[in-house]
């Protein structure tokens, strides 16, 4: 009698367990498949088009991957969330803000990116890249040349140390502040944040922030720091011995070449990687604008704050920004590289998990 009452528990236990496996499988596939949780999906599109038939294993670099990546994203972008820049010369993949954050996700999964931010030293980058508001319950992943001046300015507003956004102030002097970061927290200080804050970073295409910074730093405001610290190690690296004590006149080949081979030290903020500034792959941003999108976005964040009554995002001034769109720009100095296509390739090898990342379309010499 009690060797059938141990086979029927046996057979009961048993049961169970198989019941709770279809379970999950079942809710794995309706979720895979975008049949649960509205028309994308809970799965983010790209974890979507990742999970149909997951990485090719036929040995291919990372940076091939990727560009299989993007390609298949490409082609099976839904139209609703495929948008164009503003100037509507380029039809460029834009992600719906509310999908950007999943897509996001879904990419580090598929690459295996993801980590804990503690898992990081306090040093990282990272830590000194986020800025906190106690007050207001925010942080913010500055990203230098996707409008981070403006958000400082908002910032000082808030913090009352700035009558509007629009008021005049020497723009190094924003830099300068003394800025409260991540940095400054304890671990628990720091988790505690992360889990209760609202999160946001803003990013832009890759070789558009890249044009920017070097005419920034290097042609329209070249300033002497970068021209010693970085202008001179450019030089001496592409000129066979010749160059100045300022590091002036670095031309856009030299600081192209520069920055595909850069490293360590040689990776400043300015052309760092979106990834490696912000870490989105271990900080669980609730959002992330675009620069192409930017007055739109910027609003939505100062609603969400619930502080878009008392500031508001600065307004892009139509006698510089009407002049020529960054699409132009970029084109004009793409235009002005020998065997563009070579360096665009080794371009996209060190941005490529960026585009992947942040929905932009693989880049193309033909930047119209």
């Amino acid at each position: 009698m009690f060797s059938t009452l141990r086979r029927a528990s046996w057979l009961f236990l048993t049961l169970m367990v198989l019941s709770c496996v279809g379970m999950v499988l079942f809710w794995k596939n309706m979720f895979l498949s975008g049949k649960a949780g509205g028309p994308l999906g809970r799965k983010s599109l790209g974890t979507r088009v990742l999970s149909e038939a997951g990485p090719p294993t036929d040995g291919a670099t990372d940076d091939v991957l990727l560009r299989r990546f993007l390609e298949k994203v490409n082609n099976t972008i839904d139209a609703r969330i495929a948008a164009k820049v503003r100037d509507n010369k380029q039809a460029q993949l834009q992600l719906h803000p509310s999908s950007r954050t999943s897509h996001v996700a879904g990419v580090c999964q598929w690459c295996k990116c993801q980590q804990n931010l503690t898992e990081l030293d306090v040093t990282h980058t990272v830590y000194h890249h986020i800025i906190v508001s106690d007050k207001y319950k925010f942080l913010y992943c500055y990203v230098p040349k996707v409008a981070c001046t403006n958000w400082k300015r908002v910032i000082k507003a808030l913090e009352g140390s700035l009558a509007s956004t629009d008021q005049e102030i020497d723009i190094y002097e924003i830099h300068r502040k003394n800025w409260t970061y991540l940095k400054d927290y304890d671990q628990a200080g720091i988790q505690h944040r992360l889990q209760n804050y609202y999160k946001f970073m803003f990013v832009r295409d890759p070789l558009e922030r890249l044009v920017s910074a070097y005419r920034d730093k290097f042609v329209e405001h070249p300033e002497e720091y970068f021209g010693r610290r970085f202008g001179t190690r450019i030089q001496k690296m592409f000129r066979n011995g010749m160059w100045n004590i300022l590091g002036a006149d670095v031309t856009f080949q030299e600081f192209v070449r520069f920055v595909i081979q850069a490293e360590g030290y040689d990776l400043n903020e300015h052309w760092q990687s979106y990834n490696e500034l912000c870490q989105p792959c271990a900080v669980n941003y609730d959002f992330i604008g675009t620069y192409e999108n930017l007055e739109e976005d910027a609003e939505h964040v100062l609603k969400v704050l619930d502080v878009d009554k008392k500031v508001s995002f600065p307004r892009r001034q139509a006698q510089i920004y009407n002049k020529r769109t960054t699409r132009e720009v970029l084109k004009e100095h793409l235009d002005g590289l020998p065997d563009a296509e070579s360096y665009l390739r080794k371009l996209w090898t060190k941005y490529s998990l960026d585009y992947a990342m942040f929905g932009y379309g693989m880049p193309v010499r033909d930047a119209r």
